[in-house]
Parts: structure tokens; sequence; C-alpha cells
């Protein structure tokens, strides 16, 4: 049956409904919205209901009609048993007929939905791929990156920009900018960088009161002009008294930094500090050879090769020096702790109730630290110390002698024979425990010791007195992480029988530990020429809080005074 034209071409007449239509999502609505015998009519395949008409419900003696939808509802509306009059099928009819436009409009390529204006869909922006934006791009940090050969004219640019006849600290300045050109640095790569440089006094940022580059004055100037205005890099001349003040020392820098400013800078966990270490030395080990490599300062070669040999010798012994902090003082020396009156003496709590789980917190048990002292005695002390321990335990006068701060330099270390470990295996009381080693040291002067007020007589004496040398019985695991040259600061307890120990770890120091003036001028600013001093600053402070405008524009009128010794001359003049 062919549609009705006009103004109720979507009107139904009762007398005119086929015996069954239905609605499904198999079907497309023909162009012209009929309705015909035994066909089933779409909206969009997305919608998925189905509409039917039964004949057997229909009643055209009260003009009322009953639909039973498949679907709960066709347009979200209508339950399983809704009866409804001629113009709510109208309703219904349109809404199929509404559908079918629907589908029509999604197959142009636009959005659709049910009760809802239809929209365009955004098309998403694919993800660049890393090589697309560059993150697989060679930084210039590569373990085996080396610079290109030099062309002739670049032989030539640097040969004019690196002239042996300029001052150190220009050729200096223009290096680091052309090494920072060349090299992807970021933002980890140039904390550490700038960190190393203003320890040797060269300071990060823009020049000021040097002036913009534009086209005109560029071309006016040499290439080692133009470097060098470009430069963010500079010595901070003013800083440190001249340039005729500085003492160039590349070995010096290095090792203060790494040895000194790295630990104090940066977390190095001893799980990954093997890693970490050697991202940081690759950063200065890589500008030290673009120092060689571009011939900036030939009469300092010999100082740069060894700063390369420290940034070498740093990844061997920096993260043996995080491991070793996290091992001492090891198990034989807590053990001495606990019993003797140390550091970790009733430091042990076995389960404690904020870590129910944990077998103990700290320290040591006063069992396991007797069970621990007694077999590591007797396997590594002298009969003399064992003699004695016995006579002074029996009669009940063991005490400590001594206890006092000591800064150490490892000399010697004699892991256990093959005797002590097999001692450590076959005793029953021995289970558990580490087979211990020997551990020689002596005494070391710091850079960061105090300094002591002696006269000429005590200092001459002091240096010829004889080294006090050190012996400590520690467990190979220990041993394993320690290498000769090791520094270390801790307390020492001297005990009556003739045993040392140590328990508070202060730090743990490379070999090549060194400290220079400029670690203490980091972050200085030049004073002011004639300072106030506080109570002035205060006093001022106070009283210009009471200043109030006047009429006049630029005018003021100051409060009366406070009676503190200022007058108003001196606020006005701060005024």
């Amino acid at each position: 049956m062919d549609a009705p034209t006009g103004s109720g071409a979507n009107h139904l007449e009762a007398n005119s409904l086929p015996a069954e239509e239905t609605v499904n999502d198999t079907a497309t609505m023909p162009n012209d919205h009929s309705i015909h015998d035994g066909e089933s009519v779409t909206s969009s395949p997305s919608v998925g209901r189905t509409f039917t008409v039964d004949p057997s419900l229909l009643a055209s003696s009260n003009g009322k009609y009953t639909t039973t939808p498949s679907d709960n509802a066709v347009n979200g509306n209508l339950d399983p048993s809704h009866s409804g009059t001629t113009d709510q099928i109208e309703a219904t009819t349109n809404g199929v007929q509404q559908l079918a436009v629907d589908a029509s409009t999604a197959a142009a390529g636009e959005s659709t939905s049910m009760g809802v204006g239809a929209a365009k869909k955004k098309s998403k922006s694919k993800k660049k791929s890393k090589s697309q934006r560059g993150l697989t791009a060679p930084t210039g940090f590569e373990e085996f990156y080396v610079d290109a050969p030099l062309t002739p004219a670049e032989y030539e640019v640097e040969k004019e920009l690196y002239d042996p006849e300029l001052p150190f600290s220009q050729r200096l300045e223009v290096a680091i900018q052309r090494f920072c050109a060349r090299r992807n640095m970021d933002s980890d790569r140039k904390d550490v960088f700038d960190k190393y440089l203003a320890l040797g006094g060269i300071s990060a940022g823009p020049k000021q009161f040097s002036g913009g580059l534009d086209a005109n004055a560029m071309s006016d100037m040499s290439a080692a002009d133009i470097a060098l205005m470009k430069a963010t890099h500079f010595v901070d001349i003013d800083k440190y008294g001249g340039e005729q003040a500085y003492e160039v020392d590349f070995v010096a820098c290095a090792k203060t930094f790494f040895s000194s400013r790295v630990p104090q800078l940066y977390y190095l966990s001893s799980v990954n500090s093997v890693k970490d270490v050697k991202a940081k030395t690759n950063i200065i080990r890589n500008f030290l050879k673009y120092l060689l490599h571009h011939d900036v300062c030939p009469e300092y070669k010999s100082q740069v090769i060894a700063a390369c040999d420290i940034c070498n010798l740093t990844d061997q012994e920096l993260p043996k020096t995080m491991k070793a902090q996290s091992y001492f003082p090891g198990d034989f020396q807590t053990a001495c702790s606990e019993i003797f009156g140390g550091i970790y003496q009733g430091k042990y709590a076995r389960n404690p109730h904020w870590a129910p789980d944990a077998e103990s917190y700290a320290g040591m048990s006063p069992e396991d630290a007797h069970r621990t002292f007694k077999i590591g005695l007797a396997a590594q002390a002298s009969d003399e110390v064992t003699k004695r321990y016995r006579e002074q335990n029996a009669a009940g006068n063991l005490e400590t002698l001594k206890v006092y701060n000591a800064c150490l330099e490892i000399t010697e270390l004699l892991p256990a024979d093959d005797g002590i470990r097999r001692f450590y295996a076959k005793h029953p009381a021995a289970k558990g425990l580490s087979a211990l080693g020997r551990l020689k040291a002596k005494s070391w002067d710091p850079p960061f010791k105090p300094f002591r007020d002696l006269t000429a007589e005590e200092r001459l004496a002091e240096t010829k007195s004889p080294m006090e040398l050190y012996e400590f019985l520690v467990e190979d695991y220990v041993l394993d992480n320690c290498f000769i040259g090791m520094k270390f600061e801790t307390t020492v307890h001297d005990l009556s029988f003739g045993l040392k120990f140590f328990d508070n770890i202060s730090g743990v120091f490379c070999s090549f530990y060194g400290t220079i003036p400029n670690e203490r001028l980091i972050g200085w600013r030049k004073p002011e020429d004639e300072p106030l001093g506080p109570r002035e600053k205060n006093i001022i402070a106070s009283a210009l809080e009471d200043v109030v405008g006047g009429e006049e524009e630029g005018t003021a009128v100051l409060a009366a005074p406070r009676g503190d010794g200022v007058n108003s001359e001196d606020i006005e003049e701060a005024w």
C-alpha cells in the first residue's frame, strides 16, 4: 500500500492496516516511506528494536489498538502490553520513519543516535612515532659516540675560535656553547652539566647588558665574536676577584664533583648505583673529550686527560661506596655494639606492633649478638685476645676503655681463608652466620677536619708521631664492597681485652675524595657596598609602615617618631 501524501502522509487508517507489519534491524526503509504486507522496515542497524502489529489484538469496536513490541519499546517509552489510540500508533510510525531518515543520514557518513540530534565524529589524530618525534635521534652521549673529523673549513673556523693567544676563559665559554649545541641536552643532563660548571666557577644564564643580536650587527662580527655573544655559560670573574685569581685545575674539579658534590646532590640507590653513576660520569667525560678533540686548551691537555681518568675511576669506586654504606658495619660489629654499649644497644625489636611480620626492626637480639660475637672471636681473634676475654669475662670486669670519632682509610682487605670457611660451615652454633675476614686501616685527615690551633712545636711533633693503625673483624660480604684507599668516618670503641670495633658510620668516600674553595662560594652574591645592619633595617621598615600619602602627588607625611633612635631625616632618605 502506498503511503498517502500531504499533511496526512504519516497517518495510518484503521481499515488499511495489514495483517502484520514488522520493524526489525535487517532491512532498509523505502524512500517513499510505504509499508507493504509482509515487509520489514528498519531504522539503523545500530538500533536493534522490532515492532510488530498483531491482527488478533486489534479491536475496531472502540477505536483502540494494542501493540506488542518484541523489545521493551520502539521509542523507549512503550511497555510490552501498552494500549494506544490511532494517534499514538501514528506517533510510533513517525518514529519509525524518523529512524529510516537517520539510517540514510548514517550512510552519508554522519553519526546518529536515538532521539538525539546527529553529531559529527571527531577524527582521531594518529600518535607520532618516536622517530618522528626525534626521540630515537642520536644524543651524542652514546657509549661509543665520537665526533666526526673536522673538515678544512671547520678547522679554519675553530683555529680562530680557540686561538691560544685568546684568554682561556673566553675559549672555554665558546667551547661550552658549541658543545651544548651539538648534544641533545635533556633536563637531567643539563642539570648535571650546569652543577659541574658551577663548581668550576662557571655560571649559567644569559649575559646581562650585552644587547641583542640582529642581522646588521652579526654581519660585521667574526665567528669568534658571534660565538662569544651567544654563550650562555660564562666565567664569573667578579666572584673570585678577577681572572688573575683563578687557578685552572681540571683534576681537582673532577675529584670534588664526583666524590663530594654528586653524593650530596643526587640520590644514588645501592641497587642501581652503577647505572646512575655512569649516567653522570658520561656527561663530564664527553665534555672533556670534546675539549681534547677540538684542541680548545692545549696548555692543559695533560690535566684534561687526568680528569677523564677520574671519571673512569668514579665508575668503579662510587657505586661501591654506596653499597658499602648500606652494608656497614656488618653483623660482628653490630653484635659488639649490642654487647658493649654501642649505638645499636637496645635497638632490637622483635615483631613490633607496627611491623608484625618483621623479624627485627634494627640492631640484633642479645642472644644472636652473643652467639655471633663468640663464634667470630673463636674463628679470627688472636690467642692473646681470646685469653684476655676469658679472664676478664670470668672476673666480670669487661669494659670499654675509649670511644672516639675517627676518619680511616682502608689499607688492606683479608677475606676469610678456607679454614675459617670450613669452621663456619661445620660448627653448629655458626649456622646462618657469614665468615669473618679482616679489614686494616690507618688514620686519615679529611679536608673537612676542624682546624686545630697548635703551636709550631706541637704541629711538628704531631707530624713525627707514628700513624695509628686499626684492625677490625668484618664479614666477607662487606669486604666485597670495599677497596683499597676507600675512606670512611665512624665511631671507634676500644675494649679492655684488646679488640676494636666500629658502629656509627657518618660517611663513606672514594679514594680520591677532596674539596676545593669553589664549593663554598656556590650561590654566593656580591654584597651591597654599605649594607645596613639587621637593627637598622627593622627600624626603617617599621617607620615606613606609618607613612601616609600626602595631598599633593609626590609628597608623603611621616608619623611621629617612635623614640627608637631613628629621626625623620633617616626615614626620608630611605623613603
